[in-house]
């Protein structure tokens, strides 16, 4: 008996050592099996992941008691959701030598786990005695996708970051308005406001008004300048130009030497592209200087707003 224990402990050392990095044991007292953990790979260490319809159960088994009793290792594969096995085979060993189990498995309707089922067996009549837990390998779920790449290290990947080489462009980032470029990834640059500053000065006579002074300085040149005139007798309706160089226009040379009659509305509009445009509104009276009203006018739009 005790030569007996000797060599069963001797078996299942070489067997051990045989096996693979990454094994499981069946170690009853009957008998010794080891299974290879990654049935859904390729062998060797990082085997390349077997296509979904594939399985390759692997390792080996053996009997290690003179008793007239044999042992036997079944090997099921199962589709998903199914409990019907669509491949079965058994391995049996009753002479001590290492049996192994290697068999590839394929199913076209693909494989999703497999099962080991170790028992011990009576050869003279096929009665199963004895099983150990049968251990069941699913295959391993997909890794994860590679998360979308940012090139520009600001915390937004290039899925939604409309400008991944600039780290100062991302959704949220502070949006610099009329600079031409989409800060925040909203859709477009926010307008800027036109900046510029406006001379004017009116002489009343005779119920009638005249602009000696109305200059349009420190605006943005090639800025578009257009004069509005509303009421009755209207001397015109609308004209326009630009800024010049040195961003200035005199409207009044160019637009209003003459004289205005009472109850006019003289609006002085100064607008660019994707800009906030500034709009100088002046009312002619009977008496008294034209008060003026300051207002803003939003890309896009005819009617001036509140700024």
């Amino acid at each position: 008996m005790r030569f007996g224990r000797i060599a069963t402990a001797v078996l299942m050392l070489v067997l051990a050592a045989t096996a693979t990095a990454d094994a499981h044991e069946f170690k009853p007292a009957w008998g010794y099996a080891f299974i290879d953990d990654q049935p859904f790979n390729e062998p060797g260490p990082g085997g390349a992941e077997l296509p979904a319809t594939q399985v390759f159960p692997r390792g080996a088994i053996r009997d290690t008691l003179k008793d007239n009793k044999d042992v036997r290792l079944t090997v099921q594969a199962f589709t998903a959701g199914n409990a019907t096995p669509v491949h079965t085979y058994r391995v049996d060993e009753g002479d001590f030598v290492n049996v192994p189990i290697d068999r590839r498995l394929d199913h076209v309707g693909g494989i999703a786990q497999v099962r080991f089922t170790f028992c011990r067996f009576n050869p003279s009549n096929g009665a199963i005695e004895v099983c150990e837990p049968a251990l069941t390998i699913g295959r391993p779920p997909p890794p994860p996708p590679a998360p979308p790449a940012d090139r520009d290290g600001d915390g937004a990947p290039e899925t939604i970051d409309c400008w991944d080489t600039n780290a100062t462009v991302y959704p949220g980032a502070p949006e610099i308005p009329g600079n031409g470029i989409d800060d925040d990834c909203a859709g477009g640059d926010a307008p800027g406001r036109l900046s510029a500053v406006i001379k004017h000065e009116w002489k009343n006579h005779n119920r009638r008004t005249r602009a000696r002074e109305l200059l349009i300085s420190e605006a943005p040149p090639g800025a578009r300048v257009e004069v509005r005139c509303k009421g009755k007798r209207c001397p015109f309706k609308r004209r326009a130009t630009t800024i010049n160089r040195k961003g200035e226009v005199d409207l009044r040379r160019k637009f209003l030497r003459m004289r205005l009659r009472p109850k006019l509305t003289i609006e002085v509009r100064l607008t660019q592209p994707n800009s906030i445009g500034r709009v100088w509104r002046f009312r002619t009276q009977r008496e008294g200087t034209p008060p003026m009203k300051r207002l803003c006018l939003p890309p896009g739009r005819d009617k001036p707003t509140r700024c």
